[in-house]
This record gives structure tokens, sequence and C-alpha cells, in this order.
């Protein structure tokens, strides 16, 4: 909504020594430079506290051409103002976690006519609290300021202080305004126009919230950095107002002593007429070495295209852009085409690419295109030869793609594909569970008998890796297990328990326990085992048994039978002779006859 204001004699100021110029255009400009980074990143990580992190904010920075600002969000009121303008017009938001801000892909925002957008910004800054400018002139007076009924007077004092500047600068646009203009002589440009009562409880609680050792802060002060806060803030960023200083300000903080609208602020402030604002025109330029030129005046539309499908390299007056493989394989994946792609530059450059751009275009296409996922895909498989060449005609609207030896991917939804079929008088097998039972018997030889004449390509899918797959001389698959095949998958890190579990899922009936003998044996199962000659150990009891094994000389060539209840133990033949002499030398009697 605009501020219609009656027009009152303005007090004109000196033109100031130096004047820090803005343009609308330029703001929204940044605008859509900050939404575009965040779209193309897929958002930015936030702190705990909810800022930017400092990495993250520098690339920001980088996408803004403001690469020498401070790498940090809080000492960029700018940049937060930006941010939390973009999320109150639901260009940004927060993910569903709070950890990452992210881009609006529907925003219809940046698709709007300059004027809308200007005026958009304009009315969400003064319609919502997203912005405490009340809460900041306090702040930089060292204070703080209490909750209750802080919302209210803060809308108030910016309905006041806007409706201010519009008196003022009614009668001309042109002319530099003093901040002294704005701040009456005798009451309180916050308290203004408010009831009585409502102005003494407003009095009590602004005198109640001031804190700390600032306790002799007057209102005119707080006043006064309300509204040198708004003019060098919200409205000179939004490019409404233009600031003037006495001397160059040592710092962004320092306080102006004049202001003067800008075309778009007396339109929107002081009832001024639109301003035209341009749009259209500019042009694209692409170049050999594969660089696109987006000159002034380009729509941020444009702007907003070109990043799909090629990487910002600048984003200056000329926009400087490159064409690269990664940023077209990305395009791609939201619906530009090389040929889309092409007609679009082309359009906006008014002649034809380059020849080697175009080429490389449509070959990076074609090589990105050799691996297709097709989700949700239609495959239909045909028993034979002369089934797929009866029905393949029908398929014909569904614009089948040959994938092999008689499989076909199709176009369209299935239940029509069905209806097709079924038509036709070749009522199909849909398949959709890969993991479907009853499919196909083994033989204790390890031959695969299927079900159906074409088995499902999830079953396939299923035995490949352990089974010998190949295909007959009418076309019909045959699959086997085999000693080799069944290896090379243990080899290759399958295990006997999955293979097993696969082949109970898809076999029809139990496995046959001669087949379940086979396939461990061929998956090494059991292992390899050796056979030994040993001697037995046989003393008085453990404690003797306990002794010999902790003996220096023979401790190491005697092992107990684990989980025996008599105290024997097994000796080597090898070394049988070594651990008798020391038997006899403990006194040991040893019967030996056993051993003849």
């Amino acid at each position: 909504m605009r501020r219609k204001v009656k027009s009152a004699g303005s007090t004109v100021a000196e033109a100031p020594a130096i004047v820090r110029h803005i343009d609308p255009a330029d703001f929204q400009r940044d605008l859509g430079r900050y939404w575009r980074h965040v779209r193309k990143i897929n958002g930015l990580p936030l702190t705990r506290q909810g800022w930017i992190y400092k990495s993250a904010f520098k690339a920001l920075c980088h996408a803004l051409n403001a690469a020498d600002l401070p790498p940090d969000e809080q000492l960029n009121p700018r940049l937060v103002f930006m941010r939390s303008l973009l999320e109150d017009m639901h260009a940004l938001h927060l993910s569903e976690d709070e950890r990452h801000l992210v881009a609006n892909p529907n925003s219809e925002l940046f698709s709007l006519p300059m004027a809308q957008r200007i005026a958009q910004a304009f009315e969400s800054w003064c319609d919502s609290p997203f912005w405490d400018d009340l809460a900041l002139a306090a702040r930089q007076l060292s204070s703080s300021l209490a909750l209750f009924g802080h919302r209210a007077l803060l809308f108030h004092g910016r309905q006041v202080l806007l409706e201010a500047i519009g008196r003022v600068a009614a009668t001309d646009t042109n002319h530099w305004i003093p901040l002294s203009a704005l701040m009456p002589q005798t009451g309180h440009l916050l308290f203004s126009q408010l009831a009585p009562g409502d102005r003494f409880l407003a009095e009590m609680l602004m005198r109640a919230s001031f804190s700390g050792s600032r306790n002799d802060i007057k209102m005119k002060d707080l006043e006064h950095a309300f509204v040198a806060g708004i003019l060098s803030g919200p409205l000179h960023w939004m490019g409404l107002v233009e600031l003037g200083y006495l001397r160059a300000p040592a710092k962004d903080s320092d306080l102006p002593t004049a202001f003067r609208l800008t075309p778009a602020g007396a339109w929107l402030l002081a009832d001024g007429a639109q301003p035209e604002f341009t749009e259209r025109g500019g042009r694209l330029i692409v170049q050999p070495n594969f660089t696109l030129l987006a000159l002034e005046p380009i729509s941020d539309v444009v702007l907003s295209d070109i990043d799909h499908f090629a990487e910002l390299q600048s984003d200056d007056r000329a926009v400087t852009y490159r064409l690269t493989r990664e940023a077209l394989y990305r395009g791609q994946q939201s619906g530009w085409s090389a040929t889309r792609v092409i007609a679009f530059l082309e359009s906006h450059q008014g002649g034809t690419l380059p020849a080697n751009v175009r080429r490389s275009l449509e070959e990076w296409e074609a090589a990105h295109r050799r691996i297709t996922i097709h989700r949700a895909a239609c495959v239909v498989q045909f028993a034979d030869a002369a089934t797929e060449q009866a029905l393949i005609g029908a398929l014909a609207p569904f614009e089948p793609q040959a994938l092999g030896a008689r499989f076909y991917l199709l176009t369209g939804d299935d239940r029509d594909i069905s209806r097709v079929l079924r038509e036709a008088g070749w009522p199909p097998l849909v398949q959709t569970d890969p993991e479907a039972g009853r499919a196909l018997r083994v033989s204790d030889d390890g031959d695969v008998m299927f079900n159906q004449p074409t088995p499902s390509v999830y079953v396939l899918g299923q035995l490949a890796p352990f089974a010998e797959l190949s295909m007959r001389a009418d076309g019909s698959v045959q699959a086997r297990l085999t000693e080799k095949s069944v290896r090379a998958a243990m080899s290759a890190g399958l295990k006997l328990e999955q293979l097993f579990g696969t082949l109970e899922r898809l076999h029809d009936g139990p496995l046959s326990d001669v087949l379940r003998e086979r396939l461990r044996a061929w998956g090494s199962f059991y292992g390899s085992a050796s056979l030994q000659q040993v001697a037995l150990l046989s003393v008085a009891d453990h404690h003797v048994l306990i002794n010999l094994l902790r003996d220096p000389q023979i401790g190491r060539f005697i092992s107990p039978v684990e989980g025996s209840t008599q105290p024997i133990a097994v000796v080597s033949l090898a070394h049988l002779e070594a651990v008798q002499s020391r038997l006899r030398e403990l006194g040991i009697t040893v019967d030996s006859s056993s051993l003849s």
C-alpha cells in the first residue's frame, strides 16, 4: 500500500559534501543473487544460534560481489535484512530441522515486474516485525527494550515516521532534507497521535525499559536513533532514500545529516509518480570459449533460467557465466535439454551459437544419456520371437525402446499397457514384487526350472550372483548352479547363508537335502581337515596335569583335551620321547605298553 500524505512546507538543506547514492534495482538484483545462490547450493548451513556458518557466508558474499565484507553474518546488517526480507516474502525458509536456509524453488517473486517487487519489499518491511528498528535503536544507545507493548509501538513509530517523511518531501522531492526536519521541537515523534491513556502507558514502558548505566538517556535520543536507523537502514538499502554527509563517514553506522528521496522513494512515500524501470533489453553473448556474457539491463528471470545450465563466474554489471558439461547435466535434471538450452541462448543472443559451442552441447547431452535411470519404469518381456513380432505393433503408442533380446522399455501407465495387451488377446503376467516366491525349482544337480516361460527380471537378477545364466537357441533363458559359479560367488564375498536365503525365497517348496549338501560342498562350508597320529597322556589327577602344563621343558608339547572330566592330554609323536624322559625325571612311572 502507498502512503498517502498531505502537502506541507519542506525544510531544504544545503547540498551535502558526501552523497551515498542508491538504486532500488540494485537492491532487487542482490535479492535475486541471494536467492539464486541459495537455490544453486541447495541451502546455507546454520549454526545452533541460527547464523550462517562463516565459510558459507563467505561464499554468499562472493556470489553477491561483496567479498570484502566481514566474514560474519552478524556484522553485516544489510545482508541480515535481505535474508529476513526474503524469508518474509516466502522466497527463503528454514529446513525442517532448522539447520539450513533453503530456497523456495516455486517462488514467483523474481518473475514479477520490477515496480511490483520494489513495492512488495517495502510493504513487507512496513507490515512485518522481522526487522526491529526500535530494538536496534535502543541497542545503539546501549539499552534494551521490554517486550510488552513493544510491537504495537514499533508499527506506530514506523507509520508516523513515514508520514512525516512524506509531508516534508511532498513539495519537492529533489531537495535535500535535514534529519532535524523530522523531529518536532516539542512532543515525541514515537508517541504522537497516541490516545492519552496509550501515550502514558507507552512512556512508562519506555522509561522502565532502559537498563544498565545509561538511565540518563532521554526519549528524544531514542527517537533520533530510531529515525536515523530507518533512513540509513531499510529505506536506504531498498533504494528509496539517498543519504548526505558533511564529511566522509568513517563507518557504515555513522549517521547522515540529510536525506533525499529517490524517484522510487517519492513514489512510495510522497505520492509521486511511479518511475519507469528498465527490465527488458540487455543482451546475451555466447563466445567460442564457452563464456556467456549477460549485459545489462538483463532481467532477473533470464538470469534465473541461465543459472539452471551454466556456471556463474562473476555477477557485476556484465554477468559472466561459463557453459560446462557438469552444468548442462545439472540443467538436464530440471528439464533443460541441450535443444532447449540452444534455443534459449539463440533467442536472447539474436543469432546462432558458435558452431563449436552448439556441437559440444549436443555431444555432452549424448554422453550424459549413455546411462539413463528410469524411475517406476514399465518393461515388457516376451517369451519368444513369435510373441514379440505379434505384439510389437500394438505397443507402438507407448514408444517401445529395445533393451535387449525380448525386453522393451515402454512409456506410459502400466495399466494402459496391460489393457492394450489384453485387448490383443495376450493377457500379461504383471510382476511388481522382487521378493515374489514360488518362481522356480532347482534339481539336485543344480539345474534351474522356471515356473513360467518368461522368468521375472527380478528373479534373474537375484540368481545372477551365483548361477550361470545363458540363452537357448529359442530365446528362452536357462540357469544352472555349478561348482564354478558357487565358488566364484563365495570369492566375490557372498555368504553361503545369503545364497540359501535367496533360493528359499524363490523356490517352489523346500530345498532338497541332497542339494543343500552339494551347495555346502561347493561353497567350502566344511573347510579343510588333517589327520595326525598322537599319544594320549593320562595322569593321576588334574593337579598333576596342571603342573605338567606349566613345566618349562614339556608344557608346550602337551595339549589338554577340552571338556574332558578326566586328566588327559594329547602329545604328538614327534615329542613323545622328550615327554617320556621328563616324566621319568619327575618320578612318574610311565606305562607305554599300549604304544607298541
